[in-house]
């Protein structure tokens, strides 16, 4: 038998050639699940969603420079000026979006509250009259309306082909003088 003159040895140490081909496509598919993961965990709203939060806190920041604290008036419930024309105008014109008739709206003045945290307080009255859907989309208009209105009374009667809406609540404005 002839012996060869040299001998081939296995190197000493890890050599990538020792890795078998499952284990690059078991890593290969690992990675490509990681990246799929954080795709999908990104919303797809995220600058919207971002935008809108900082918004939020410049608001938020502009109402702890104003009298009071935010537990005791959450954020929007109490307005920082007169409730005078402009208002009530406003008002008007969101209202008149839900399809109501206003045959009447009232914002008058009752004067300082009495408390820890003096308030002005308004009265607020509306008449109004439509089909339901209009009736109750002025609900939720006031619902969402800023400064919050605080309902005393709201009364929906039924007219055959249409609704009469009377409502009555209160406005509170937080104001540096109070008179």
């Amino acid at each position: 038998m002839i012996e060869p003159r040299f001998q081939r040895r296995k190197p000493a140490g890890f050599s990538i050639a020792d890795i078998p081909i499952g284990a690059y496509a078991a890593g290969a598919v690992m990675v490509i699940l990681m990246v799929g993961m954080w795709c999908l965990s990104k919303p797809s709203d995220a600058k919207a969603r971002m935008a809108a939060l900082e918004r939020q806190a410049l608001v938020i920041k502009a109402a702890e420079k104003t009298q009071g604290d935010l537990q005791t008036y959450p954020l929007g419930s109490v307005c920082t000026e007169d409730l005078g024309d402009a208002f009530r105008n406003r008002l008007s014109a969101s209202l008149l979006n839900s399809g109501v008739k206003i045959e009447a709206l009232d914002v008058s003045d009752d004067g300082p509250t009495d408390g820890i945290h003096p308030l002005r307080a308004y009265t607020l009255t509306l008449k109004a009259s439509g089909g339901y859907e209009q009736a109750v989309g002025a609900l939720n208009i006031l619902a969402q309306y800023q400064p919050t209105v605080f309902l005393d009374s709201m009364h929906l009667r039924n007219q055959t082909s249409s609704v009469d809406l009377n409502v009555e609540g209160r406005l509170y404005c937080r104001l540096k003088k109070q008179g």
